[in-house]
């Protein structure tokens, strides 16, 4: 007998992966596997961005499976970076490192929750604020980035620090952070740069994992800080210009 797996189901087990990389991360932090739990984050991120297309391509898209999906994502770029942070921090654990470890979890909350009444689905053409799975691959690539240079996942604690206080402040900002280019609808001349470009780091991430991912999604964070002030000067010179001719 035959058993054909519906095409709706198909988007939903790729989300069920990424809820179990989640639930799994926090499985190896708990019992010191820290780069393990850091790759498993990562590898839930594939799969969200997965998820997503598949979708798309599948025709299967539904108000059910975006909900779903965000509530994999608080659990695997939320609750899990939020609780390898407090595994990191323990032994000096205070009530101040508690609240900062808990703030991926409560800013990647709100930004999800914003994100589903702002955004409404799959048809998006650029993140209002950084994305939940970018500020979870940012800790993650951090630790592993100190892992290999250093042999320590906390040999810079106060970096690790200031990136989980900016990530979990970008989350829930107005900073807009472009989206990858669509590999099914590359026409212009621009959209084709930045597939080559994308297809470059692709190849040198799949090389040199532990050495340029953080450094890479380090660029891809500051180029929304670097745009929203161009932005803020742009507009505030244009503002005096205006004033000035008027009078």
């Amino acid at each position: 007998m035959n058993m054909k797996i519906p095409r709706a189901v198909i988007p939903g087990l790729v989300t069920v992966g990424n809820l179990f990389m989640g639930f799994y991360s926090v499985i190896c932090a708990f019992t010191g596997r820290i780069s393990l739990a850091c790759w498993c984050i990562i590898m839930a991120a594939i799969l969200d961005a997965v998820d997503g297309k598949v979708a798309r391509l599948t025709k299967t898209s539904s108000p059910f499976g975006v909900e779903y999906d965000s509530l994999a994502d608080v659990v695997s770029f939320g609750f899990a970076p939020s609780f390898l942070i407090y595994i990191l921090f323990s032994e000096s654990m205070s009530l101040l490192l508690l609240l900062i470890s808990f703030l991926p979890l409560l800013a990647g909350s709100i930004r999800l929750a914003r994100f589903n009444i702002q955004q409404g689905g799959f048809d998006k053409k650029y993140f209002v604020g950084f994305a939940i799975p970018s500020a979870a691959i940012t800790l993650a690539s951090f630790i592993l980035f100190s892992l290999h240079f250093y042999d320590h996942p906390l040999r810079f604690p106060a970096v690790m620090l200031f990136l989980v206080v900016t990530v979990s402040i970008l989350m829930v900002s107005t900073v807009r952070y472009e989206l990858m280019p669509n590999l099914l609808n590359i026409s212009s001349l621009n959209q084709k740069l930045q597939l080559f470009i994308g297809v470059v780091v692709l190849i040198i991430l799949i090389l040199f994992p532990r050495q340029t991912l953080f450094p890479l999604i380090m660029v891809y964070m500051l180029s929304g800080i670097i745009r929203w002030i161009l932005n803020l000067l742009f507009h505030s010179n244009k503002g005096e210009s205006s004033l000035e001719s008027k009078s």
